[in-house]
């Protein structure tokens, strides 16, 4: 995997989204410090991959302090890696940036990564990268089938032109999560815009948190075989929930 690619997606252009100004890579490292932003550390050439945040931006010694991960095989792994990619979101922009050398060190108290700050970071901007948190109160549902032809449904958590988040049903158990699937004939039914039709490509599957702080799996996916119309359904439905989240917020 090269230093600039996100996984599962061409490089080919990926330079035109390079920053190189140190202001604005202090800004947006910043920020995710600030947020606690998720950051999937990326290596092995993409094999492998651990969910890490940044704990602290230290631009007096020129280094970003890491969450250590849960699993100590995995840690080792990826400070033995010759080269890590980092993939966060930042305002709902995807951000990424590489490190050819990672540390162990501690952080108050506990283990954490070090890493030197980089000296560039891709930020990308188009339209299909963009993801939208689904709204908590109008659940979203994937529906698909099982083996069997019985129908699963799947709370939608985010969802972009590219792809959804989805955490997994009972039922998806047995339907085969592996990276690499392709789970055909699936419907996301849209609010205001009706059924899109597409299949749908898992990309990665990891244990998160409910709200009720019960122990779930979030499952990331392609869309595949999308239709001009159904791409332009899901940005309708994007813009028009950002406007009223916009709204929202004006009117408080």
């Amino acid at each position: 995997m090269a230093a600039n690619e996100i996984p599962g997606n061409g490089v080919a252009d990926m330079e035109r989204f390079r920053v190189d100004s140190r202001i604005e890579i202090l800004r947006v490292l910043g920020d995710l410090a600030r947020t606690t932003q998720l950051v999937t550390a990326y290596f092995n050439e993409g094999r492998d991959f651990i969910l890490t945040s940044v704990l602290r931006l230290d631009e007096e010694n020129n280094r970003l302090i890491l969450d250590y991960g849960p699993d100590e095989g995995l840690n080792q792994r990826l400070l033995a890696a010759r080269r890590v990619l980092f993939v966060t979101r930042h305002h709902q922009v995807r951000v990424q940036f590489s490190s050819e050398e990672i540390h162990q060190g501690n952080y108050q108290g506990a283990p954490a990564f070090f890493i030197a700050l980089p000296a560039s970071i891709i930020r990308i901007q188009r339209r299909e990268y963009y993801r939208l948190n689904t709204p908590i109160g109008r659940r979203l549902n994937l529906i698909m089938a099982d083996a069997e032809g019985s129908t699963i449904y799947a709370h939608i958590v985010d969802i972009s032109v590219g792809g959804v988040g989805i955490i997994e049903p009972p039922e998806g158990r047995q339907c085969g999560w592996d990276a690499g699937t392709v789970v055909p004939d699936c419907r996301i039914e849209l609010p205001e815009e009706g059924v899109i039709h597409a299949d749908l490509e898992i990309r990665n599957r990891f244990q998160v948190d409910s709200v009720r702080g019960e122990p779930v799996y979030r499952v990331g996916c392609r869309l595949l075989r999308m239709d001009s119309r159904s791409n332009a359904a899901i940005l309708r439905y994007i813009h028009r929930v950002e406007l009223e989240r916009r709204k929202v917020r004006k009117d408080q």
